[in-house]
């Protein structure tokens, strides 16, 4: 009986007719030497391109655990932003505080101004004796609404208040936080 020979049984290494094996990854055939020598490429191949890849990544992770090195700069920049919020904190209080300091000398002056004027109103109408019961109602007057403005000066005034942003309205958790994006790998973005 003749042996029909067709390429699907030809060894694709040494073209002899006698390829009994075949290979489902590369879709060839080979005769049982040759075969034998393509699986030992195949393996040599995994071991080079798979197995040293493997171990090198699994190599690499005790020294991302001990020096977090991609985590250090992202440390830098929380505690950069942290000392320039504190900063901007620092300055918009001393700024209130100016313009507070500002405000009282102004209303301290004011009630300064207005209690000389009396003085010297009083001074000379008792130089002169030149005063009628009218005048001293009308400088009474006067001198309580100065004691009124001196009092309020003075005394602690729950009613006045310094508009200040409690933190419970300034969601501080949003100002700054962590997002985790993933891409073709993973990584960590700061949000400030």
């Amino acid at each position: 009986m003749a042996t029909i020979v067709t390429d699907s049984n030809l060894c694709s290494i040494c073209n002899k007719p006698s390829a009994r094996r075949f290979c489902i990854g590369c879709k060839k055939y080979f005769c049982p030497k040759d075969f034998k020598e393509h699986e030992q490429q195949l393996s040599i191949k995994f071991d080079n391109e798979i197995v040293r890849s493997h171990d090198e990544l699994l190599n690499q992770i005790p020294k991302l655990e001990k020096s977090n090195f991609l985590s250090l700069d992202l440390f830098d920049q929380i505690e950069q932003w942290k000392n320039t919020t504190i900063d901007k904190v620092k300055k918009a209080a001393e700024k209130a505080q100016y313009e507070l300091t500002k405000l009282i000398d102004k209303q301290r002056i004011t009630i300064i101004n207005q209690l000389e004027l009396i003085t010297r109103e009083i001074r000379c109408r008792r130089e002169e004796e030149n005063f009628v019961e009218n005048d001293i109602d009308e400088l009474k007057q006067k001198i309580n609404k100065i004691k009124q403005k001196l009092e309020q000066f003075t005394q602690k005034d729950t009613t006045k208040t310094i508009i200040i942003i409690n933190n419970d309205q300034i969601d501080l958790n949003r100002l700054i936080y962590i997002q985790e994006q993933q891409l073709d790998c993973e990584y960590i973005a700061l949000q400030i």
